[in-house]
């Protein structure tokens, strides 16, 4: 079967301007569920509103060709919008009111739309909505009302089928209607930029922020070329500041100045000063020098009225060490986002230089505490001790004090909890010697820390130097108890194991007193020795009698009661509350200790010989008074 068709031609005369498609609502469906795989479901409102207004503006031109009444062009207004197929049916509303003048004072249209279009092929392609969807309908408002009244009106819907109300209900007013009623109503057609224009931006964006990448990368190159160089925190500091010309600002912990570009000292004073009263009006805790103070441990921005601070921590080995600030005038424009990235890169660089002269100070202090212990062992000739003396800094052939100190802790620790405890003393101790411009040799030796310092360089006294620095350990960790023992001033550095052991039984004694040097012994100082623990021992036997079996519990606990009491000069009240007995108990416990020592305890005499017996025990380490 063959079918032909003639030749034919279809036209129509001559072109028609504003000519009609025909469609179906499903196809339209189709479409604006591309649209929203395409461009997202939040960019098709401003694109279907803008479709909308422009269909709506070309039936209002259209009409007002051979109609000119704005009473029959609101009313034509439905008829034409449901000829385009959007509703099947609408009821509409309106009030207009002019003032006397004959100007527009006012519109207010409302009314429902009926079977909308948009609202089921969005259901039907997209699903329900949790915002109205009947942007077309309102664009084809807008656009049709403004362009009858010439004057920009939008329409609002406020109900929507495609969200799950009951109807499609809308409002439409001018524009200044809605700004009087404090309405955020979206002009969608002027306010949303095209997706060209968006793209633009982008790019614009994206042009930057390569910029960006590109200066920071090569911020970071340099960075990294001054450290492998050698340069120190000044040269870093004055790099980052002829990078983005903001004043930088470096300090420790106690906001004491490390290096300082795009300052002057006396702006820098100043603004220290005035960071310092902002310290203590708003974070009084974070003052140098309080006990356990806090740190700002991230980004922190800081106003007052003479600057402005871009703050972010030095961490070397997770503690921060110091802050380091970009500083701005307070009425300065600037993006801190930016800055930040810039600030933290040299926070790291400053790190990495801080950590490098802490690893080498320690090694060095570490060195030197190895050192002090080949003294204490007796491993090394008088020769060798002096010579590496010189090395570490220390005139070992001068006099010298030896301090050992003891830490107790109230809470409990495991193994590599104590070891580190004691590494983080021993590193504060490094470091506070240094501040304070003081060389010595410090290290660990039988559990405790060792100090050995010059006489020369103890002013004013050596227990003063110690009493400072015990105050100093305190305050860093309040949780412990600290003591010390300080030897007598030793004048052989052959002899330091002497002088170590001096110290070592002052410390025993350091029960009533934190610190206690050795020549506050007295008597017990000149009978204590390692040589006279046999006579000791003998003389305790005779005076202590039954007393002095340090294998039975009973009777360690009554040469306890015995060494209180006397150490309080037999007052009860002090003794009872120094061992947490009752009154009771106490005399009690005298009356026994003095019924087995057939001797009164009232008397100075006897009271006397027995402490300085119990006292030489306890530094001989004979009795242990805890």
């Amino acid at each position: 079967m063959t079918i032909q068709i003639s030749e034919e031609r279809y036209t129509e005369s001559p072109e028609i301007s504003g000519r009609r498609l025909i469609t179906s609502s499903s196809a339209f469906g189709i479409i604006r569920k591309q649209l929203a795989q395409n461009i997202g479901v939040g960019r098709i409102r401003g694109f279907l509103f803008r479709y909308g207004w422009e269909m709506g503006a070309m039936d209002a031109e259209e009409l007002m060709k051979t109609e000119t009444s704005v009473e029959k062009l609101v009313k034509e207004g439905p008829l034409l919008h449901i000829g385009n197929g959007h509703i099947t049916g609408m009821d509409h509303k309106c009030t207009i009111k002019y003032g006397e003048d004959g100007q527009l004072r006012s519109v207010y249209g409302r009314g429902t739309w009926v079977n909308s279009y948009e609202a089921q092929e969005h259901i039907r392609q997209l699903g329900k909505s949790d915002q109205p969807v009947c942007h077309t309908l309102i664009g084809y408002a807008s656009g049709y009302m403004s362009t009858a009244f010439g004057e920009s009106l939008y329409a609002k819907e406020l109900e929507c089928v495609g969200k799950g109300d009951a109807v499609c209900r809308w409002e439409v007013k001018t524009k200044r209607q809605w700004a009087e009623e404090n309405q955020a109503e979206h002009n969608l057609l002027q306010e949303e930029p095209t997706i060209v224009e968006e793209l633009e931006v982008t790019y614009e964006q994206l042009l930057e922020q390569q910029k960006l990448v590109t200066k920071l990368s090569d911020f970071q190159k340099r960075l990294t070329e001054e450290i492998a160089n050698g340069s120190d925190l000044q040269s870093i500091a004055d790099l980052t500041y002829a990078n983005e010309e903001i004043p930088i600002v470096v300090e420790d912990r106690n906001h004491r100045t490390l290096a300082a570009a795009g300052l002057s000292k006396e702006e820098d004073r100043e603004l220290k000063e005035d960071m310092l009263r902002y310290l203590e009006e708003k974070h009084p805790e974070m003052l140098p020098n309080t006990e356990g103070y806090p740190v700002f441990f991230r980004k922190k921005i800081v106003r007052t009225e003479l600057q402005e601070r871009l703050v972010t921590p030095i961490l070397v080995q997770k503690e921060v060490i110091g802050y380091c600030s970009f500083i701005y005038e307070p009425s300065a424009k600037h993006n801190q986002d930016e800055d930040y990235l810039f600030l933290d890169r040299f926070a790291n660089a400053a790190s990495l230089l801080l950590l490098n002269e802490k690893t080498k100070f320690e090694s060095f202090e570490r060195m030197k505490g190895s050192f002090l212990e080949q003294i204490l062992e007796n491993k090394l000739s008088a020769e060798d001790i002096i010579k590496r003396g010189k090395y570490t800094g220390i005139d070992l052939e001068q006099p010298y004090f030896i301090t050992v100190m003891s830490h107790k802790t109230g809470q409990r620790k495991t193994i590599e909890e104590e070891f580190y405890h004691q590494e983080q003393m021993l590193e504060k101790t490094f470091r506070y010697f240094n501040e304070k411009k003081q060389n010595l040799l410090i290290g660990h030796f039988d559990g405790y820390m060792v100090l050995l310092k010059s006489a020369n360089a103890c002013k004013p006294t050596i227990d003063e130097t110690v009493r400072e620095y015990g105050e100093f350990i305190s305050k860093e960790y309040p949780q412990s108890e600290f003591r010390f023992g300080i030897s007598n001033r030793g004048e052989n550095i052959r002899l330091a194991a002497k002088a170590y052991r001096e110290a070592r039984m002052a410390l025993r004694l350091a029960i009533k007193k934190q610190i206690v040097p050795f020549r506050s012994l007295g008597v017990v100082g000149m009978l204590v020795s390692p040589e006279k623990l046999d006579d000791v021992k003998i003389i305790a036997g005779q005076e202590l009698g039954p007393l002095y079996d340090l294998e039975d519990p009973k009777m360690l606990e009554l040469l306890r009661t015995l060494h209180a009491f006397l150490s309080n000069g037999g007052k009860l009240e002090k003794t009872m509350t120094d061992l947490a007995l009752s009154m009771s108990g106490l005399r009690h416990r005298i009356q026994r200790i003095e019924s087995l020592l057939e001797k009164d305890l009232r008397d100075p005499n006897e009271a006397h010989q027995l402490l300085v017996i119990l006292q030489s025990l306890i530094a001989l380490g004979e009795l242990e008074t805890e």
